[in-house]
């Protein structure tokens, strides 16, 4: 647990520690409202309010009752009896993407972005799914966000949130019809707008860089030719959480391993776990926060490597050409260029 004075926040990076601060209610998930009084400035408060209003709706960073009442709509995009029927769609749309794959793919391009954007629209009944521009738009957010609200990364992503609100809308009906069945509370349209963006943006975001993961660990070091998936997956997870951190803010004094984290502190807690296994995995998140698209997120990454594996045993990395993303929030790579 260490006090970063210069950019104002506790980092915590031990399993056990975050995982009490997670499951602790004396620290809030409401944490975009004081990071961006903080960080952001008054021309880009201005300029981009309405990114800031959708990002600042997202259940994510909401605490009871508001994130049950808003979790509670949107949990029937993702139960396990509608995965159950989808499970066929999801292994159909993982076939077609690597039988197209040309003999030197990029798996961010060519197999994680595309597989995850058709899925998530799946879950979500959306039709008419660009991937890449869906792409474009998460990781413009993800950009955003990840360092530290800048000002020219504010611009982009508000014209991305802009994008995907208009798509969504276009296609979510409050009563469902002919149209993906909404997730309405009220007349407060960007309410919607904000839960649909936010499962967007998580299952985009996530399982892409979930799935990318794999690719290389399936292909380098002692994981290559592992027939044990679901232990690849959890050894994923645990080393490379594709969100390395999640954000809490303090209610009030709290004492933690002899530090005291004053009311209104941030702390940055790390979402990587213990690379033995003896505890679960962070990855997904803990308590009230846990990640609702989970269940979606591991069926997509089992059958992927069942796909995957099955059909390029023998794949290698072009170690050359690797790029690693460096957004400070996320696990992963900008480029990752195959060899099948």
């Amino acid at each position: 647990m260490t006090w970063v004075g210069e950019a104002g926040y506790w980092l915590v990076e031990d399993p056990d520690l975050s995982r009490s601060i997670l499951t602790d209610n004396r620290f809030s998930s409401k944490t975009l409202g004081p990071s961006f009084d903080r960080f952001v400035s008054a021309r880009v408060k201005k300029e981009c309010s309405f990114l800031l209003d959708i990002l600042g709706r997202w259940f994510v960073d909401q605490d009871p009752p508001d994130h049950t009442v808003e979790r509670r709509l949107c949990q029937s995009h993702f139960s396990r009896a509608l995965l159950d029927r989808l499970a066929p769609d999801i292994r159909n749309i993982v076939t077609e993407v690597l039988d197209g794959l040309p003999s030197n793919p990029d798996a961010i391009t060519d197999i994680a972005q595309p597989i995850s954007a058709r899925v998530i629209a799946l879950a979500l009944g959306l039709n008419n799914v660009d991937s890449v521009t869906l792409h474009r738009w998460s990781e413009d957010i993800a950009r955003f966000v990840g360092a530290v609200y800048r000002p020219d990364y504010a611009v982009a992503a508000q014209r991305s949130v802009t994008e995907m609100a208009g798509f969504v809308a276009n296609q979510i009906s409050p009563r469902g019809g002919n149209r993906a069945r909404g997730v309405y509370r009220g007349d407060d349209e960007n309410q919607s707008i904000a839960a649909h963006t936010m499962m967007l943006f998580g299952g985009l975001e996530t399982s892409a860089r979930l799935l990318t993961q794999l690719v290389w660990a399936a292909t380098v070091g002692h994981h290559k030719s592992s027939t044990d998936l679901d232990g690849l997956i959890d050894s994923v997870l645990r080393r490379f959480p594709p969100i390395k951190f999640v954000t809490r803010i303090s209610m009030c004094d709290v004492e933690l391993c002899g530090n005291i984290v004053r009311k209104g502190e941030l702390v940055l807690v790390s979402l990587a776990s213990s690379a033995d296994g003896s505890s679960p995995a962070l990855a997904f998140g803990i308590g009230r926060h846990f990640c609702l698209g989970m269940t979606l997120t591991m069926l997509e990454a089992r059958i992927f490597l069942e796909e995957f594996l099955a059909r390029y045993p023998g794949a290698t990395l072009d170690s050359e050409g690797i790029v690693l993303s460096d957004n400070a929030l996320y696990s992963g790579f900008d480029r990752l260029p195959l060899q099948l």
